[in-house]
């Protein structure tokens, strides 16, 4: 996983000796800032294979728990007053959880790994990405991938050169937008449109196969399964390495994402607003801002009538996929380990599953928001709604809850008030409105600016089977023996 401050330069972690399973924090232990707080706080998590959650993160507190859920470990860093330093208010140091049982830490960041690289190149310049990626997972038992150690080796030698320039520039003329969501919306995740990244990637290579495996990769749901399509793709061509560089996996990849994009990849949602914007483009801005409510109001009540005839838990596009993945359930064997975790068995792999963090090894559930089949036959088999562990944001409830504000109606302008009237005292009127700027208008006819929004060039996915994993059919239509 990406870490948000990787753009910036980040400093070295401590020797490769130090013990960070021998770090405590104490009540009143103090930080130089916030983000030294995050970087001990993030070491110290994968030293003791745990898993670290923000629940808050500003210029003047830091408040972190453990992921699992019913475990009381929670810490509550707080700016103190007139210094720029940070010390911890409060600390609920014991777990009560099972901690991190696999390789796949969710704290071992692009950033992470490195600072980790950056230590042991300073030691051995000499270090392969192979052989990092072993020294790393042996220390720390954590697993990294290739892009991972190639990227640390690479920003590491820069830096001993002093060649290392600050500030990545991620998107043509769109370096700064990165830096500046990072700056004032810390706890905001940021995506780039997958339509704009994969038109640069055929741009750049102009190769079908190629562009086939990148969607490949976009689509993967796990590390293992990126750094797999990141291979055939190398082998084809090593020029994919360097454009990995300007466009970092965790802005656009679904494996290597920090937030949660429920499936959304493109901007292509904005093109309706956009639409609308552009029917009443030429009016004054009054009458274009009443055009866009009109819309906005006929569009609420269109809504708000749709979520009062639904008698469903969740909206149709989400009850589809969860009796999807209720039918794909069937084919599974399901060995309960405990009250909430589960062995879901097929004839190629086996799973496990979370009921109570909601959790699959597949990933899906957690990605998506929505049950998975391994999930589903986790729930079915102890007798759970499999519809009633899906997010909020896909219930009926939350549909009705969204389009349930009104929009206000309008009187007509002539019962407005012109400007200052009203205004108590008697005095003169006071003019506040604003007038437009002084501009000359240039020579000729003025030309029309019609931004189209192109389609999306990506080819059509194939279906593959999660059984026997063949293309073109799904588990439900699978023929293989179970």
């Amino acid at each position: 996983m990406a870490e948000q401050s990787l753009e910036r330069s980040l400093p070295l972690v401590p020797d490769s000796s130090y013990n960070w399973a021998a770090q405590s924090l104490a009540i009143g232990q103090e930080f130089p800032d916030v983000e030294t707080c995050r970087r001990t706080l993030k070491d110290i998590a994968i030293a003791l294979h745990f898993d670290l959650r923000i629940v808050k993160s500003d210029r003047s507190r830091f408040i972190a728990k453990c992921s699992k859920e019913g475990c009381p470990w929670r810490v509550h860093v707080a700016k103190c007053p007139g210094v720029p330093n940070f010390s911890i208010r409060t600390l609920q140091g014991e777990h009560t959880c099972e901690g991190v049982r696999n390789l796949h830490h969710q704290q071992a960041s692009v950033g992470w790994v490195a600072r980790s690289v950056e230590a042991r190149i300073r030691d051995n310049p000499q270090y392969k990405p192979k052989e990092i990626l072993q020294d790393i997972r042996d220390q720390h038992g954590v697993a990294v991938s290739y892009m991972q150690a190639w990227r640390g080796k690479e920003r590491s030698m820069a830096a001993l050169h002093g060649t290392f320039e600050e500030g990545y520039r991620l998107l043509p003329g769109q370096g700064g937008m990165v830096e500046a969501v990072e700056t004032h919306f810390p706890n905001a995740f940021h995506g780039f449109c997958l339509r704009h990244v994969s038109e640069n990637f055929r741009d750049t290579f102009k190769n079908s196969k190629l562009v086939n495996i990148f969607w490949n990769a976009v689509y993967a749901l796990t590390a293992a399964e990126f750094e797999s399509k990141i291979s055939e793709m190398v082998e084809i061509s090593q020029d994919v390495i360097p454009w990995f560089q300007q466009y970092p996996p965790r802005l656009w990849a679904v494996a290597y994402f920090e937030g949660v994009r429920y499936g959304h990849f493109t901007l292509a949602v904005t093109e309706l607003l956009y639409n609308w914007v552009l029917e009443g483009h030429e009016l004054p801005i009054v009458q274009m801002m009443e055009h866009i409510r009109h819309q906005l109001t006929a569009w609420f009540n269109e809504r708000r009538n749709v979520g009062m005839s639904l008698s469903s838990v969740l909206v149709p596009s989400a009850e589809k996929r969860i009796l999807e993945a209720i039918s794909d359930a069937r084919c599974y064997q399901v060995l309960r380990a405990n009250e909430v975790e589960f062995e879901i068995v097929s004839t190629e792999r086996t799973n496990i599953v979370d009921i109570r963090s909601r959790v699959c090894s597949c990933r899906r559930w957690q990605l998506y928001g929505m049950p998975c089949a391994h999930a589903a036959a986790a729930l079915i088999s102890c007798g759970q709604n499999a519809h009633l562990f899906a997010e909020h944001c896909f219930t009926v409830d939350s549909y009705r809850e969204t389009y349930s504000q009104m929009i206000y109606p309008i009187p007509e302008k002539i019962t407005w008030k012109e400007p200052g009237e009203g205004a108590e005292g008697g005095g003169a009127k006071v003019d506040t409105s604003i007038r437009p700027p002084k501009t000359r208008r240039p020579p000729g006819r003025p030309k029309k600016k019609v931004l189209r929004v192109e389609s999306l060039k990506r080819p059509k996915r194939v279906v593959q089977c999660g059984r026997c994993h063949m293309l073109g059919h799904s588990q439900k239509k699978c023929t293989l023996p179970i």
